[in-house]
């Protein structure tokens, strides 16, 4: 009896904590998260004001909890495992990575919506964006990289460049028609756009610089 005490204590916990995230996700399209309030939150999951505080600090605490726990089960979930040395099984996982990112942008399409709107949050879009960066740094760009650099261009930097590109298609495909394109085919454009560049995408006849330029850290005294 008393071990199973503790496993239905966190189910309550588990529940209640759900509840208060379904509430606040249900809530940000219909008001805007700016304008969303406790009361409105805790009226929705029909939970105590006082139990909120036992879960979360505030509004923005509930927020990042909630996109945490939704975005550690999405890489989870998309996981796999590719050798260093195949570029085209590298490529193949980054659209199997972005395939997931743009099937979860369309399971919760309302509040994506409104959270790159302007009833959004920067916080919201800093967490996203530092959260892509991290997974396509993780999963993509260090195993391309050679001695912690590709072409002289810090990881880092490659890796938010790509999350910046991958906000900003979602948010243009957020506001087409209907979101015309399949998770896949929005997914495949970006690999194409990022993995081979606009200039191949525009067919300009760009050809890459012929020395290396040099990106060593300078003194801006």
């Amino acid at each position: 009896m008393e071990a199973t005490a503790p496993r239905k204590e966190d189910r309550r916990k588990e529940r209640t904590r759900q509840l208060l995230r379904d509430a606040l996700l249900e809530l940000i399209p219909e008001k805007g998260y700016e304008a969303i309030t406790l009361q409105d939150i805790t009226d929705r999951a029909n939970v105590a004001r006082p139990t909120f505080y036992l879960h979360f600090n505030d509004k923005q605490d509930l927020l990042f909890s909630s996109l945490r726990e939704i975005y550690d089960d999405l890489v989870k979930r998309q996981h796999q495992t590719f050798s260093d040395e195949h570029f085209t099984e590298l490529v193949a996982n980054m659209e199997r990575v972005e395939d997931s990112d743009f099937q979860h942008v369309a399971e919760h399409a309302d509040f994506y919506k409104a959270m790159l709107s302007e009833k959004g949050s920067m916080a919201f879009l800093m967490m996203v964006m530092e959260y892509l960066s991290s997974i396509m740094h993780t999963e993509l760009v260090k195993k391309l990289a050679i001695n912690g650099t590709v072409g002289n261009i810090p990881t880092d930097l490659i890796s938010s460049y790509l999350a910046g590109a991958e906000v900003g298609i979602v948010n243009w495909w957020l506001k087409t028609n209907n979101m015309q394109y399949s998770p896949a085919q929005i997914a495949q454009m970006m690999s194409l756009i990022c993995m081979m560049g606009t200039g191949w995408v525009l067919r300009t006849e760009i050809h890459p610089p012929a020395t290396e330029p040099d990106f060593s850290e300078y003194d801006h005294g």
